[in-house]
């Protein structure tokens, strides 16, 4: 088992956001580039991907004022995890006053046989607004291995001021029956969460709750989009049958972002 971890500190320094601390140990790597008063964070790994038995472990301290964006320089890959063994991933995130942290990936992609599981814990401080993405594919559907993958288990944690806000528990294990099936996910090949939280991501919520909380769910829609509402935000789940469906819903639903951090999240990859 090969443990990478990974500690990043930002801090306001005169005029912007800097990043102050920045450290990685094999297999995780963390690019980040000046580009403006945000600080951008690249997420990688040495070979393209996660292997079995592989734990990454990422640490994040988000200053008071600052604001951050978290990617990844393309589509997180599992693969295969022989004699049952599991690829980890675990994430804390302190988010300062009136700072912004945005999590926003590239999805997921578990290759035939592999296991992942991953657990993200956030805690805010009042003031802070968080937009955190998370997304995960069938698979590679040109290899026919459409959500064929042993096991995927994922959990977010999310706080303020201590108090717990949203907990969201997701298992998918063939164990219980076909990923594919039309009880299950049927025709879907990639499914997305979208999480809103904070004063600076206050009217953009407010705007897609109203919006799709009116919107009847119609049999047999390549796209379903669902929102709840939670303490100071909102979730935004979506289910597609193609993962470019999904990916300009997100960028759609993101694009008030461009005056807080310049650009969309991935509008330099896509």
């Amino acid at each position: 088992m090969v443990v990478g971890k990974g500690f990043l500190k930002t801090a306001w320094v005169t005029d912007r956001t800097e990043i102050i601390r920045a450290q990685a140990s094999n297999p995780l790597k963390l690019l980040c580039p000046r580009r403006s008063q945000t600080a951008w964070v690249y997420t990688t790994t040495f070979g393209g991907g996660l292997v079995a038995g592989d734990h990454i472990d990422l640490n994040l301290e988000i200053g008071d004022g600052t604001s951050c964006v978290l990617t990844s320089q393309s589509s997180t890959k599992v693969y295969k995890c022989p004699q049952g063994q599991t690829t980890r991933q675990t994430t804390q995130v302190a988010i300062g006053e009136e700072a912004l942290l945005v999590i926003a990936p590239d999805p997921m992609t578990c290759f035939a046989g592999s296991r992942y599981q991953q657990e993200q814990r956030l805690d805010l401080a009042k003031t802070a607004s968080l937009v955190l993405v998370d997304w995960l594919t069938s698979g590679r559907r040109a290899r026919d291995e459409c959500w064929k993958f042993s096991r995927y288990s994922s959990q977010i944690d999310l706080r303020r001021a201590d108090q717990r806000i949203f907990f969201e528990s997701l298992l998918l294990d063939p164990i219980d029956g076909p990923l594919n099936s039309p009880y299950r996910l049927g025709k879907f090949h990639c499914m997305a969460l979208l999480v809103l939280v904070g004063p600076i991501v206050q009217q953009a919520a407010e705007a897609i709750l109203s919006e799709i909380s009116n919107q009847p769910i119609e049999p047999g829609i390549p796209l379903i989009q669902a929102v709840s509402e939670i303490p100071g935000g909102i979730v935004l789940r979506i289910m597609g049958c193609e993962t470019e469906q999904v990916s300009y819903v997100l960028q759609e639903r993101l694009d008030f972002l461009l005056s807080w951090i310049g650009e969309g999240p991935w509008s330099r990859k896509w």
